[in-house]
């Protein structure tokens, strides 16, 4: 009688597992359409090219001038199709996902008083204004201390090149 009752819990176990294998092969390494797609750098080069060539973008789509004239507005979408023309890589959807992750890392490291983490992720003028903002709030012997619940929204609402720099504030 003992035997059978381990036979049947064994029975039980197997079912459980086999049903929580089930399950997360069907959730694990799905593929959502959110993912970057990588070229393989261990794959061939297209027509054997050598190292030191760079593969122009297609050219199918006309690029934008890419220097108007600085008197000239420029629209947003005409600014993102001159970055993306420069960087085929360009995503806006990506560049604002880094865009919030640096928000919350200059907050943190400005409450925090960490100007190393600041110092690459601000241009200078900004980075001497935190930089001596932290100094006088650690001279005065104040600390800071934020949390950032959750960024509701963010969009690209300005964008333009500058010769070969892409800015987007």
């Amino acid at each position: 009688m003992g035997d059978g009752f381990v036979f049947v819990e064994i029975l039980i176990f197997a079912m459980i597992a086999a049903f929580l294998v089930y399950r997360l092969r069907s959730v694990l390494g799905r593929r959502t359409g959110e993912e970057r797609q990588r070229p393989n750098p261990f794959t061939a080069r297209p027509n054997n090219q050598p190292d030191n060539v760079v593969a122009m973008p297609n050219r199918e789509r006309p690029v934008p001038n890419a220097a108007p004239s600085p008197d000239e507005p420029v629209s947003l979408a005409t600014a993102l199709e001159q970055i993306k023309a420069a960087d085929p890589s360009f995503d806006e959807k990506y560049f604002l996902q880094g865009a919030r992750g640096a928000f919350q890392m200059i907050v943190e490291a400005f409450a925090k008083g960490d100007t190393a983490t600041l110092r690459p992720l601000l241009s200078d003028e900004v980075y001497d204004n935190f930089a001596r903002a932290v100094r006088e709030r650690q001279a005065a012997g104040e600390t800071l201390e934020t949390r950032i619940e959750t960024i509701t929204d963010a969009d690209v609402v300005e964008a333009r090149m500058d010769g070969r720099t892409a800015l987007v504030p």
